[in-house]
């Protein structure tokens, strides 16, 4: 049968994973709508390039240390609070170090940082420890499989930042200054919530073990460098439109690439989920990945088709007929961003046997190409252009997955691509039981 005691399992785990997703993915529209409708594309944009910065500060200082502390506590290779001691340590020293980087070229160069207020960028940037904090212990999490935690600390997170947002916009009438301070604030609850659970629950270690950092280092720097690159994709865009076509644009273009959200929370659902699983399995992994990845290209592709009908009114309706001009890109951005889900599906397999640094040399070379791109075309034609760019380096991408992949398993483009008659009537099935609970509740 297709589905076993184990297979249901994870399938209510990533079910349980995905609705709370889904409810955070709310709760940041209404935080994205109240933004874009009070504060018009200009505060949007300004905000949405601080926080970009912050982001990417992220993805260039994390080391792949969270990848490691998922991979280590999963497979027990590593005691735990070994762990917990590092990611403390090397939460706080990385965060300053970079923040210190940033400050740098902020005041010696700043070219780089155009239309952005420095004491905006230092102010949101002081809460950089807690945003590596947050990355490292919800790591943990993963690895122990707490997922309920791990969401529910999300959405709790979440809850408290749309608050904020309607208290300082719609109640005080504050200017974008504050939402900054406030969004430095909300990354310090976001880090508070897991750091305090996994410390509570397994005491407070506070030692630094130089052998755990060798380790993690050796494991997680491909991957960090990878998902600097593959990042740097989507999000780069965003900083060279603002660069080349002002904040307004960067406004409209924001929109347009936090539409990916919606695409990345199913995938993301799934290989949070199955990673701690196929870590520890053997020879049956490279099938689990290749149902997983049929799954969630047919799951994607439906949300693709529901987003280039309906797109544009809801867009309309949501933020208002100003913010219209987003919906060119994202239509643009939809092959793209299905190729993504694919590939973080199928990475899945190669995280758990070390990651070759083969995959971090075709994601450089894939990451220079979209640079290019951006810088011959952007110029000229703007949003679109970002957009084009991103969908076809994903493609390209997805491409060179698919060849290792096949290459190291044997499983070709039916065992990747083409869902199963079960798993489509599985899918169905599930999401008609979902409905049916939720209407008899409401009745």
């Amino acid at each position: 049968m297709f589905i076993t005691k184990e297979n249901n399992s994870v399938f209510n785990n990533i079910s349980f994973t995905f609705g709370a997703k889904i409810i955070t993915l709310f709760l940041s529209l209404l935080i994205g709508i109240i933004i874009a409708r009070t504060l018009g594309p200009s505060g949007k944009g300004l905000l949405a390039i601080i926080a970009m910065v912050g982001t990417v500060v992220l993805q260039l200082g994390n080391l792949g240390i969270g990848s490691f502390n998922a991979y280590a506590i999963s497979n027990k290779s590593v005691e735990k609070k070994d762990i917990i001691g590092n990611s403390f340590w090397l939460g706080l020293m990385i965060g300053i170090i970079f923040l210190l980087i940033v400050l740098i070229f902020a005041f010696g160069s700043p070219v780089f940082f155009r239309n952005i207020p420095r004491s905006y960028l230092l102010i949101y940037l002081l809460s950089l420890p807690f945003m590596f904090w947050s990355t490292f212990f919800y790591a943990i999490l993963t690895g122990e499989q707490k997922f309920r935690k791990l969401n529910i600390f999300t959405i709790i997170a979440q809850v408290i930042n749309l608050i904020g947002v309607i208290s300082l916009l719609l109640i005080f009438k504050l200017n974008v200054f504050y939402i900054v301070v406030w969004y430095a604030l909300v990354n310090i609850i976001s880090a508070l919530l897991p750091m305090g659970f996994v410390f509570l629950r397994n005491g407070f270690h506070f030692n630094f073990s130089l052998k755990v950092l060798k380790k993690s280092l050796n494991y997680g720097i491909k991957i960090c460098l990878t998902g600097i690159f593959a990042f740097l994709i989507l999000r780069v865009d965003l900083y060279m439109v603002n660069f080349f076509k002002g904040i307004t644009q960067a406004g409209f273009y924001s929109l347009a690439s936090s539409f990916g959200d919606i695409f990345f929370i199913l995938p993301f659902s799934i290989v949070t989920v199955i990673f701690p699983k196929i870590n520890a399995e053997g020879k049956s992994k490279k099938e689990s990945i290749a149902k997983y990845s049929r799954i969630s290209l047919f799951l994607v592709f439906l949300i693709a088709i529901g987003a280039l009908l309906f797109i544009k009114p809801v867009i309309g309706l949501l933020y208002g007929q100003v913010f219209l001009p987003s919906a060119r890109p994202i239509i643009f951005l939809l092959p793209g961003l299905i190729a993504w889900s694919v590939i973080t599906v199928l990475s899945q397999y190669f995280f758990s046997i070390g990651y070759p640094l083969k995959f971090t040399i075709c994601w450089f070379f894939v990451a220079v190409f979209n640079i290019i791109l951006n810088f011959i075309y952007i110029p000229q034609y703007g949003m679109v252009a970002a957009a084009l760019s991103s969908t076809v380096s994903y493609i390209l991408a997805l491409g060179f997955h698919y060849h290792f992949f096949n290459k190291e398993t044997g499983l070709g483009f039916y065992d990747v691509f083409v869902p199963r008659k079960d798993e489509i009537m599985d899918i169905f099935n599930r999401a008609r039981g979902f409905l049916r609970k939720n209407i008899k509740n409401v009745v």
